[in-house]
């Protein structure tokens, strides 16, 4: 009986350990994070506000309209100088719209300061294009309501 009873506590410790080396499947229903949002960060580190924005608006209409990349580098441009450079950002929110449109929430953090982002993003074949960028230091004029009351 002992023996029996040992041999169920071990397998069972050890099917415990295999399950909880297994990741997840995501949900069908889970947005997945747009890379064009994070390449565009991840050039924020690198080279700046510029490198940033020409990631972002990669593939986009955003090129057509030079006046909103002009807008959004001036503002990063302004942050930057006045609460210190670029440390990172925090993906506050993915909502899913369609199959092919999600909106993505995010704050990007500076030495002084946080700036709220909102994206929208359109997949187009086998990649996401971001084709509005929202920036503001001001919540809430930027995040959606049911996000800032913690929804």
């Amino acid at each position: 009986m002992k023996k029996i009873l040992a041999t169920l506590i071990i397998a069972s410790g050890l099917t415990a350990l295999v399950m909880a080396q297994k990741t997840p499947a995501a949900s069908p229903t889970e947005p997945d994070l747009p890379d064009v949002v994070v390449n565009g960060f991840k050039e924020y580190k690198s080279g700046g506000y510029t490198a940033a924005t020409t990631a972002w608006a990669h593939d986009s209409s955003l090129l057509l309209d030079p006046t909103a990349l002009q807008t959004l580098q001036t503002y990063l441009n302004v942050i930057g100088n006045n609460s210190g450079p670029f440390t990172g950002a925090d993906i506050v929110r993915v909502v899913k719209l369609s199959a092919a449109s999600e909106e993505v929430f995010a704050v990007a953090k500076f030495e002084r300061q946080t700036v709220y982002m909102g994206f929208t993003c359109l997949k187009t074949g086998d990649k996401w294009i971001i084709t509005v960028i929202d920036a503001n230091k001001d919540p809430l004029l930027v995040l959606p309501t049911n996000i800032l009351s913690g929804q």
